[in-house]
């Protein structure tokens, strides 16, 4: 026996009412002294005479539940953590204590449903979620670990770890769409994070079409420097992708940076794809920066006849080149 606790001696004594029997508190303060020396026995058969005297007593339960789950008498301190738990659903220990338990005892759903309540109880204490985030997901419950993800984003705010995390699970469920949205709203959030560029080629067809989303994603967030680092490594794997090619183009243009690259750039995108407005528009666009007027007005004439009319009137920044480009031919 662990303890070397006398069962004889713990039989001896008959409970009594809480009230009738003043020595439970010396007793007990004498426990908790013998627990701080180290000397659990001594302990362990003072908190179970106080245990016979009063056994209602949930600072005694709270205790003597531990060195129960010592023992392996796991259902006698499971049975009496809930007792104390009811005694006193106001005490934040007791509850914690209980959940330990009943991980501990192979009952997870009951800690779960426990965890829940805690929370909702005491919503200030952070630890709660984490030892939640934890519980669902040694269970598999992925949909269970990203509402608890999403909470703590609502405490904390957007953060690498949090949103890498609902990655993860999306990476399990093959949410492609999801993986997406939760990367474009972390670098909006936070345009100089830096995300690992192997996240997504797995999912997507191949890295070139993970470091295109990836460029996308950096430049709507304002981090250009970000994005073509992005577009650089796209280009490496698929030199001839042409819509890498535009896309990189465009981004230098709007940045009026390394012109005579964007150029070479979109006329390769052009060559491959010579019918598409897009690629057409930045190569007209480009050649203005450039000061070549006259090419730039062909290329935006062939812009228009290609475009449908409602398409060119949702496109701002298409409208703005044609009338900047008209103005110089004038």
């Amino acid at each position: 026996m662990l303890f070397g606790v006398s069962v004889g001696a713990r039989q001896k004594k008959e409970a009594v009412k809480p009230a009738a029997d003043m020595r439970v508190p010396a007793f007990f303060l004498e426990a908790q002294r013998q627990l701080r020396n180290g000397n659990f026995d001594t302990a362990y058969d003072l908190l179970s005479h106080c245990k016979q005297l009063n056994p209602e007593a949930e600072e005694v339960l709270y205790y003597i539940a531990p060195l129960d789950m010592l023992l392996n008498r796991d259902s006698i301190a499971r049975n009496d953590m809930e007792l104390a738990v009811k005694r006193n659903s106001d005490n934040y220990w007791y509850a914690d204590l209980l959940s330990k338990i009943y991980f501990n005892t192979h009952r997870p759903m009951e800690a779960l449903a426990l965890l829940e309540r805690m929370n909702r109880q005491w919503s200030d204490k952070q630890e709660l979620l984490y030892m939640m985030l934890d519980a669902y997901a040694s269970q598999n419950m992925q949909d269970s670990v990203l509402s608890v993800l999403q909470r703590l984003e609502v405490k904390d705010g957007k953060s690498d770890q949090i949103s890498l995390e609902k990655v993860k699970i999306y990476t399990q469920k093959n949410d492609v769409v999801s993986i997406i949205d939760e990367l474009k709203s972390l670098v909006l959030a936070s345009p100089t994070t830096t995300l690992p560029a192997d996240l997504l080629p797995r999912l997507l067809k191949e890295k070139a079409d993970a470091f295109i989303l990836l460029g996308d994603i950096y430049h709507d967030a304002g981090n250009d420097e970000r994005a073509f680092q992005y577009y650089d490594s796209c280009l490496v794997y698929r030199p001839d992708d042409a819509m890498a090619l535009n896309n990189f183009a465009y981004y230098l243009a709007l940045n009026e940076m390394r012109l005579d690259e964007a150029e070479k750039m979109s006329r390769r995108s052009n060559e491959l794809e010579p019918d598409n407005p897009t690629y057409l528009d930045t190569l007209a666009w480009i050649l203005y920066l450039r000061g070549s007027y006259a090419e730039a007005k062909r290329y935006i004439d062939r812009t228009v006849e290609l475009m449908k009319p409602e398409d060119l009137e949702k496109a701002a920044d298409v409208k703005e080149h044609i009338e900047k480009i008209n103005e110089k031919m004038k």
